[in-house]
């Protein structure tokens, strides 16, 4: 597995450039096919591709900086000990997120310990920064994600996986169990909920 680099690196999964969501997920069926088929050394394809979303769910899932190339490597080797699991009804990213995130929650049991997620994307944010108030933001993400730890974990886990992760509504709502427009009234009800906290913890930087 290769070095996952800084934080920023695993901040989130970024397709290859040019690369459609349609191109995608023919290379990887491709791929996990002809790995199946007996061609393991394509998997190391998959690693490459996907270790930096695995990594991403991890550290925002609330696991330590120092635990995520743990989980990341462990999440791979119970992928291709069950690639024969996987079916392309679904993007192999969607299978493949709905894995790590059981794996992080069954690991964090084990450990007994809760963590909070860490980042939010900029659609929570109020204002585009500029140059000159780089500083300001690096500070407020800071804000939002102690925030965050206080939103009610069905909301944050939502905001999570459309505004982080960038799934589509039915994605999550397939990867959840739940009914699409429950997840819309999560989306709905967790922005506002972290909206509340952060005007009430902080109104210097943020409005009612």
């Amino acid at each position: 597995m290769r070095d996952l680099g800084t934080l920023a690196a695993i901040e989130r999964y970024t397709p290859a450039s040019g690369e459609t969501g349609d191109d995608r997920a023919a290379l990887d069926l491709e791929i996990v096919r002809e790995v199946l088929a007996g061609k393991t050394e394509r998997f190391g394809e998959l690693v490459i591709r996907y270790q930096n979303l695995v990594a991403g769910i991890a550290w925002r899932s609330g696991c330590r900086r120092e635990d995520v190339e743990d989980v990341v490597s462990e999440v791979l080797l119970k992928v291709f000990k069950n690639l024969h699991q996987y079916r392309p009804d679904h993007a192999f990213s969607t299978w493949l997120y709905k894995l790590t995130a059981n794996h992080v929650v069954d690991r964090s049991r084990r450990m007994k310990k809760e963590r909070g997620r860490t980042e939010m994307p900029e659609q929570v944010e109020d204002h585009a920064p500029g140059a000159d108030d780089t500083m300001e933001l690096d500070e407020r993400h800071g804000l939002v994600r102690d925030a965050l730890r206080f939103v009610d974990p069905r909301y944050r886990e939502v905001l999570h996986l459309v505004y982080v992760e960038g799934l589509k509504v039915d994605d999550t709502a397939r990867i959840l169990g739940t009914p699409e427009g429950t997840v819309k009234t999560r989306l709905m009800r967790g922005r506002e909920a972290l909206r509340k906290i952060l005007v009430r913890r902080n109104p210097e930087h943020f409005q009612a």
